[in-house]
């Protein structure tokens, strides 16, 4: 489908100088569009503001999605179509994550090392998990599970030290 070059904003702008009271030919010869364009933007676009604008073309595309998702529950069709119409590789959707049992793992370590070192932020703990204990571990992953228990400490602000200025 051939995009707009006009913005939602620029469209909203020319539907309300024509309620102003310009003229819709004077407007179209201004703007560099015919006069049906501009009646099929009033007709749909009439009476809206960009917020409302931006929920239409939203609602739009979710439906356009769901008519897919209809067709393909619908009719039956192959996988491998079904991910071509959704621009999803097949790969995404027959993944089956096999992780869960190390993040249990992870996240009794992690549990374990901070009720032993309660003042330990995440780079001690995630350190002595790696350097110490052996695990080979990514700290994404690990910060991840260390954020989930909630384990964050809270960051305490600088101290300001007070000088006292000399009269000099």
């Amino acid at each position: 489908m051939k995009t707009s070059r006009f913005s939602d904003a620029q469209i909203i702008a020319i539907l309300k100088q024509a309620e102003s009271g310009s003229p819709v030919p004077e407007l179209c010869r201004e703007h560099g569009i015919s006069s049906a364009t501009f009646y099929k933007w009033r007709s749909k676009f009439g009476g809206m503001d960009a917020s409302l604008m931006a929920r239409l073309k939203e609602l739009e595309e979710e439906n356009c999605r769901l008519k897919k998702m209809y067709a393909v529950a619908h009719f039956a069709i192959s996988i491998r179509l079904a991910c071509n119409l959704f621009k999803v590789s097949e790969g995404c959707y027959r993944y089956q994550p096999v992780l869960a049992d190390e993040n249990l793992l992870i996240a009794d370590w992690l549990l374990r090392i901070t009720n032993s070192q309660r003042n330990w932020g995440f780079s001690l703990c995630f350190l002595y998990l790696r350097n110490v204990k052996g695990f080979g571990w990514n700290h994404k992953r690990v910060y991840r599970i260390y954020r989930e228990l909630e384990l964050n400490m809270r960051i305490k602000p600088k101290k300001r030290w007070v000088r006292e200025k000399s009269d000099a």
